[in-house]
């Protein structure tokens, strides 16, 4: 099985081919990495990612009706950059009528280091943080276990592949280290005393006077290289996980996961746009 995946959720965009040798292979042995790509985009990622897919098969001497599975980062993060990676995914997997996952980026940005921590002899939170703009993080934080068993959230009829107690949100940065402080503190006095903390993601450094309320003899400090950005081994990793977890969509049956309304939603909402014309 074939399966080519990107997350366009932030500047730094990233896209994987993999492939799965032997079905009778348990667990992830049997997955392989065929090749990979980060791009670092300053403008939109319109102007690169279908050179990035090119370069992608061209490297894994794939063409683009050999892949079985496409896998897409929905978000959230940028409004512009998820339309663009979404909408491509969803034209193509439709196009060639194959299945489309679409997994959470925050979930993707966090599984590196929740496999770090999973091995550490403490109970760890693992936070993953990247800047919403307008004071605010979209933010994904839950134990380091549990975060294993996260691919992407249920939506209506759709089933999905994650673990209770992991939360994804936007928030300020005052309200979100007053959730991760409960969540902290969460099984009594003890299991605080035991439990670390580690955050990845640009928000630690674009509101780094916030996080320095959060314990910092808790805080676990990570030496994982490349962990403040999405890596497209991830994404195609959580892709493949919801695969076999029986996760799979309909092409056009996936959306961006933006969180909050847009500044034209709040506007429209609010009746501060103009009428569309009529067309008389």
């Amino acid at each position: 099985m074939k399966l080519l995946a990107w997350d366009t959720s932030s500047k730094s965009g990233t896209l994987v081919a993999m492939e799965w040798d032997n079905p009778m292979s348990p667990g992830r042995f049997g997955l392989r990495l065929v090749s990979e790509l980060s791009l670092n985009v300053d403008s939109t990622h319109s102007e690169r990612l279908l050179w990035g897919i090119h370069e992608v098969l061209q490297s894994a001497r794939w063409k683009l009706e050999d892949i079985d599975l496409f896998g897409v980062g929905v978000g959230p993060g940028s409004f512009t950059g998820l339309r663009i990676g979404v909408t491509t995914a969803r034209t193509l997997a439709h196009s060639l009528n194959k299945p489309l996952v679409g997994v959470s980026s925050l979930a993707a940005l966090a599984r590196p280091v929740a496999l770090w921590a999973s091995e550490q002899r403490k109970k760890t939170i693992v936070i993953a943080a990247t800047d919403a703009c307008k004071g605010e993080l979209f933010a994904l934080w839950g134990s380091a276990r549990s975060i294993l068993d996260c691919a992407c959230m249920a939506e209506g009829d759709l089933s999905g592949l994650w673990k209770r107690g992991v939360e994804e949100t936007v928030m300020a940065p005052p309200d979100l280290m007053k959730a991760i402080k409960k969540k902290l503190s969460e099984g009594g006095k003890k299991a605080s005393e035991e439990t670390s903390w580690v955050v990845v993601g640009e928000g630690r450094v674009r509101y780094p006077e916030a996080w320095k309320d959060l314990p910092r003899s808790k805080e676990l400090q990570l030496s994982l290289p490349f962990s403040e950005q999405v890596q497209g081994r991830y994404v195609g990793l959580l892709a493949w996980e919801a695969f076999q977890a029986g996760v799979t969509r309909d092409a056009l049956a996936v959306h961006p996961r933006y969180i909050r309304a847009s500044d034209a939603e709040i506007k429209l909402r609010a009746g501060l746009l103009p009428p569309a014309p009529t067309g008389d």
